[in-house]
């Protein structure tokens, strides 16, 4: 065979193998299966910057809160004595009054000659009383004589008290310090005995009234101090209109419910010397019975968990967030009172929405919800 044709059939043999070992492979070993039911190990979230504020429990009050009003700790309708024609009314209607002014005065008429008579009829009993005695004394007159002429003296006696006192009705006066509320009689007007003249009302101290439901009535003592939020009126001058506080003491506790409500009557006596605050306002009392440790925070950093539970989220040691319930003991304008927690906190403030229970966080100080 020709050397060269040899030569040319090895190179080709040898193309041929060239080019099919490129499209032959070894198998492929096949990977150990799963477990049955396994779920893929979750990868931990990067750890999120969030702010926080530490924060220490400090003593809250403990306070009663009672929605009421303002009214008058003296309220007086006076009614008329005797009869009579109204001939003075001296003093107008919510005009200042001091205790014996003269508010009504009816017509005198035969009145002190009625009492000149009683006094000239007592004159003569005491001097037939003293006969009677002197000719008993000598046994010239019974016993049974000198008591009629006695019990005559002693009728005389009550007449003249009786036309003092007649005449002493006629002026109708204030009975103690206060605000002439009502006057229903005009000049004029003839009154009957028994018939209303006037209404006189004591709004200094003022009292400030709520009821108590059956939990907070044992808490309240009277003696105890308090405030009193007033609503509007001339006493409601505060920011916004808001209404103005007043320092008080409890006067009064009920002791027995109002079986209608089944609340209890709680009055706060509130000093008012220039009046300014009228009976009927709106009021809030805000009684407090005692202390306990709380923290306060803003609204904004309360968080509701998945079975409705409230709580704030806080940073532990480990720098990972903390879920933690709280009760919620009272709320003011600016912040809540709360219960449940450590004595001291790591409160995230700003950036609790976005991150969980157990997830890893970069805490930065700084203000936030922790309320002053």
């Amino acid at each position: 065979m020709n050397r060269s044709v040899v030569i040319a059939g090895l190179v080709t043999v040898a193309a041929v193998a060239w080019v099919l070992s490129g499209q032959i492979r070894p198998a492929a070993v096949p990977a150990a299966p799963e477990p049955e039911g396994a779920a893929p190990a979750p990868e931990e979230p990067a750890a999120r910057a969030v702010r926080v504020a530490r924060l220490a429990a400090r003593p809250m009050t403990d306070t009663v809160v009672l929605q009421g009003r303002t009214e008058a700790s003296r309220s007086v309708e006076l009614r008329a004595e005797v009869r009579g024609r109204v001939e003075a009314v001296p003093v107008p209607r919510g005009a200042a009054v001091t205790q014996g002014d003269v508010l009504v005065r009816l017509a005198v008429n035969d009145r002190e000659a009625q009492l000149d008579q009683a006094r000239a009829l007592l004159e003569q009993r005491r001097i037939e009383h003293r006969a009677a005695r002197s000719l008993n004394t000598r046994g010239h007159n019974t016993d049974i004589q000198l008591a009629q002429a006695a019990a005559a003296l002693e009728a005389a006696q009550a007449a003249v008290r009786k036309a003092e006192v007649d005449l002493a009705n006629t002026v109708i006066r204030a009975p103690f310090d206060g605000v002439l509320d009502r006057r229903p009689v005009e000049l004029g007007d003839f009154l009957d005995t028994g018939n209303p003249v006037a209404t006189v009302v004591d709004l200094d101290p003022v009292r400030v009234v709520g009821f108590a439901s059956e939990r907070q009535v044992g808490n309240l003592r009277a003696g105890g101090s308090g405030t009193a939020r007033i609503i509007g009126g001339a006493g409601g001058g505060g920011a916004g209109g808001g209404g103005s506080d007043a320092e008080g003491t409890i006067a009064y506790v009920a002791a027995v419910a109002d079986p209608a409500t089944r609340t209890f009557r709680v009055e706060l006596e509130v000093p008012n010397p220039d009046r300014r605050i009228v009976a009927g306002l709106t009021a809030q009392l805000r009684l407090p019975v005692g202390e306990r440790p709380g923290h306060f925070v803003s609204p904004s950093v309360l968080s509701l968990a998945d079975d409705g539970t409230i709580g704030v989220k806080v940073v532990d040691g480990d720098r990972r967030v903390r879920f933690l319930p709280v009760q919620i003991l009272a709320t003011e304008p600016d912040g809540v009172w709360l219960a449940g927690l450590p004595h001291d906190i790591v409160l995230i403030t700003v950036g609790h929405e976005f991150v969980a229970a157990g997830n890893p966080v970069v805490p930065v100080e700084g203000a936030g919800g922790g309320a002053t």
